[in-house]
């Protein structure tokens, strides 16, 4: 049986974690506020859900979540970073703590975290002994609209990571990307303006849960793809600038 460790549960998280669970892995749960999200899927599935609360934004936090979730699965096959704030933040009004509140959850607790599960990663047997996959965001590299700087520092951080853990982790550790486009409407978005970033996609229409679950089950299986940020986003970062 496979064993995985998820950060982020709450939307996309949620809908890998069934997936997974529905093909017998088992999976460790790394929440802030979700608790209730996590005993939703613990009274599912039932023992192959194991949990812990940790806050993402500390370092050490980050790495003690890695090694109590390790204890519990017995193991590590695949880590699974998906957790991410996203808050705009106008260059006028740009603070450190704006900096931080981003940068930390997305880029330096992929980096904690993946140090972490790398040792116990390279205890399976096999050459290939392990599955890091992230999530960016499909603006990162092309164009990056306005009033969200923070989180593309952190989402850029994150880009470089993923290169940069691929050559550090290589040859038995796999470290890939995938950068979403619009996938779920966040609550707080009027209709009127999602309805606006799906028109400037060239397929018009937003990107399938079904295509994320699909491609996250690839990497977790694919054997010679290792630094790829590949994106997912329906065509948008082939449509031009936005603001």
């Amino acid at each position: 049986m496979k064993r995985a460790i998820i950060t982020g549960i709450r939307r996309i998280g949620y809908h890998i974690a069934r997936s997974l669970l529905t093909k017998d892995w088992s999976l460790g749960l790394v929440y802030k506020t979700s608790e209730e999200v996590f005993e939703n899927l613990r009274n599912e599935f039932g023992q192959r859900v194991v949990g812990i609360k940790a806050d993402l934004a500390k370092w050490e936090e980050a790495q003690r979540s890695v090694r109590e979730l390790v204890s519990i699965l017995g193991g590590l096959d695949a880590l699974l970073h998906i957790s991410s704030p996203y808050e705009p933040t106008p260059l006028e009004d740009l603070r450190e703590e704006h900096l931080d509140f981003h940068f930390r959850p997305i880029a330096q607790a992929f980096m904690a975290m993946s140090k972490e599960a790398y040792p116990y990663m390279l205890k399976n047997t096999g050459d290939i002994k392990g599955r890091i996959v992230t999530f960016g965001d499909w603006a990162t590299n092309t164009t990056p609209y306005r009033n969200y700087s923070a989180y593309f520092l952190a989402k850029g951080a994150l880009h470089t990571a993923v290169k940069v853990l691929a050559k550090e982790l290589a040859p038995h550790i796999l470290v890939n990307a995938i950068a979403l486009g619009p996938t779920l409407k966040p609550p707080d978005l009027p209709e009127e303006k999602w309805q606006d970033y799906i028109n400037r996609t060239p397929l018009k229409r937003p990107v399938a849960l079904e295509d994320v679950v699909n491609l996250t089950n690839l990497l977790l299986k694919v054997e010679c793809m290792t630094g790829e940020i590949i994106m997912l986003d329906s065509g948008r970062h082939v449509a031009g600038e936005c603001t």
